[in-house]
């Protein structure tokens, strides 16, 4: 079924895998980029100090609202500044073909080579911002910055969430045909609003992870499977009620809320893997005293971008 979608969703030109066909498709419009919806990336944000072990989770327990709230501010820079931000919220593993969703190249240098820097950054690159933070929040353990330790966190988990969205990891980003246009806000929005709630999820112990990068492809890989029951979801959902009403959530919740709940999930456990691999690769330094990083700011404002420099307290605005 996976490999009779991705030969509906990809161009024949495309399917052949030249690099020219990944540069031709890099050149169309840009793509809406959704993520899981506030919702769904506070409920894994959550979830994802709840996996923590006994060593970290106190700094993370106390900054948890902090946590929480700012999940979503990745979402709120793409606003101002789309071209930069978009492309690090997806990898669209079927971009060059159906035969390369398993050997799109990992290494972001190899890629480029392959199909050239634009089609590649077209493309998305959302495993390769999963390593340029993973490697800051290293950097911010290792200074022993509270701050810094929260707040890299709190970025790196929100593109963590967004490897394990299914249409992520596909051009076919909001569905197969024009008729099932806005299946993707569907998903992780309206179904997780609607039909999940944080008792629905459970916690699961976080592991070591040696790759970040390798890590974050193996999650768009995992996610790209659930799209052809996701459509075929939405596509019975709609026969009962083209409005999208109660009658089409509940349809729809049948068979996309257990792929939402899983997903869940496993973005709290890899979102917790990350912090805690991140800390392991630090030398395992102590940790700052278990208080809130934030406890002068407004916790109701959107953080800076982490490629930025924070403002100073006379900076910041009012």
């Amino acid at each position: 079924m996976l490999t009779s979608w991705l030969r509906r969703s990809v161009p024949r030109a495309i399917r052949r895998g030249s690099a020219l066909a990944l540069i031709m498709l890099s050149l169309l419009a840009a793509r809406p980029c959704h993520a899981w919806g506030q919702s769904g990336h506070k409920l894994a944000s959550g979830l994802a100090i709840d996996c923590l072990p006994a060593d970290l989770k106190p700094l993370f327990d106390v900054n948890r609202a902090w946590i929480v709230r700012h999940s979503v501010d990745p979402d709120e820079w793409r606003r101002t500044n789309f071209a930069v931000e978009a492309p690090r919220h997806y990898i669209d593993l079927d971009g060059a073909g159906a035969g390369a969703v398993n050997t799109f190249p990992e290494e972001y240098w190899v890629a480029v080579g392959t199909y050239g820097r634009e089609a590649v950054e077209r493309n998305g690159t959302l495993p390769w911002r999963i390593g340029e933070l993973y490697g800051k929040l290293v950097r911010a353990y290792r200074s022993r910055d509270a701050r810094a330790i929260v707040e890299m966190a709190t970025w790196l988990g929100h593109y963590a969430a967004d490897a394990h969205v299914p249409f992520h990891a596909t051009v076919q980003y909001d569905g197969p045909t024009a008729a099932q246009k806005g299946i993707h806000t569907r998903f992780e929005s309206g179904l997780v609003d609607q039909r999940i709630k944080p008792d629905d999820l459970s916690a699961r112990a976080a592991a070591e992870i040696k790759s970040p990068v390798g890590a974050a492809f193996e999650w768009a890989r995992a996610s790209l499977p659930f799209c052809p029951a996701i459509v075929e979801a939405d596509a019975a959902a709609v026969r009962l009620d083209a409005d999208y009403g109660y009658n089409y959530y509940a349809e729809f919740a049948r068979t996309a809320r257990p792929i939402a709940i899983k997903r869940l999930n496993e973005s709290g456990r890899d979102i917790a893997s990350l912090w805690l691999s991140a800390w392991i690769a630090a030398g395992r330094p102590p940790l700052p005293a278990p208080v809130s990083a934030h406890a002068e700011s407004a916790s109701d404002r959107p953080a800076p971008d982490p490629d930025t420099a924070a403002p100073t307290a006379s900076q910041a605005r009012p």
